[in-house]
């Protein structure tokens, strides 16, 4: 099955990705050498910290997936939607399933149980982003639970593999997805295989993601 890179920002001018239409060809062949055959770009919408340049989306993946596909790399487009205080959580799926929520580091935002059912409701499968950086959302918390229970999958990033960070969740099997959260750095491909290697039951998990 093709290994997925499920977490990025590498839309050349789209977010707070810093990788060139210049260098983009190098990096989805750094990609295609470390044997990740898939690439889910996930620019920011909806996050009050980032501008997103929206207009420009649809024709910069267009772009970047013809690009993908002279060196036989597939691609996504995707989102990685901030969830605070819009009544409605309105993404762009991954393969039309997967929706990559992020969310404040504090506090959980208003209503999250209830606005993620509606996701479910909608055959989208939420996938929280960088679970380790909340410090409201312990391993062992309540709300982790009925976050599960919901069919939520959890992505932890390279770095808090590396930095053990994301550790408490990967030893309790609870992580589904290692992913670079690549923002332009052509060393995180390889990383990512890393660490899946050293954690081979995530590795199968994301095998069978897509």
């Amino acid at each position: 099955m093709a290994l997925c890179d499920f977490h990025c920002h590498l839309l050349p001018l789209i977010d707070d990705g810093y990788v060139s239409k210049e260098s983009f060809s190098r990096m989805l062949h750094l990609y295609l050498e470390n044997g990740i055959t898939t690439i889910a770009f996930t620019p920011h919408i909806y996050n009050p910290y980032v501008t997103t340049n929206i207009a420009a989306l649809r024709s910069t993946y267009s772009w970047a997936e013809e690009e993908a596909l002279k060196v036989g790399i597939t691609t996504y487009l995707g989102s990685e939607l901030y969830v605070g205080d819009q009544p409605e959580l309105t993404s762009i799926p991954i393969a039309g399933t997967y929706a990559l929520l992020e969310f404040g580091l504090s506090l959980p935002p208003a209503r999250m149980l209830e606005r993620i059912a509606v996701l479910r409701e909608r055959n989208l499968v939420p996938i929280l982003a960088h679970v380790e950086r909340y410090r409201w959302l312990e391993p062992e918390s309540a709300l982790l639970s009925e976050l599960l229970k919901l069919g939520c999958l959890l992505q932890t990033n390279v770095e808090a593999v590396e930095n053990g960070d994301s550790h408490p969740y990967l030893k309790r099997n609870l992580i589904d997805l290692i992913a670079t959260d690549n923002h332009g750095d052509e060393n995180l491909p390889l990383r990512m295989v890393q660490c899946l290697n050293a954690w081979p039951q995530v590795y199968g998990k994301m095998e069978t993601l897509l």
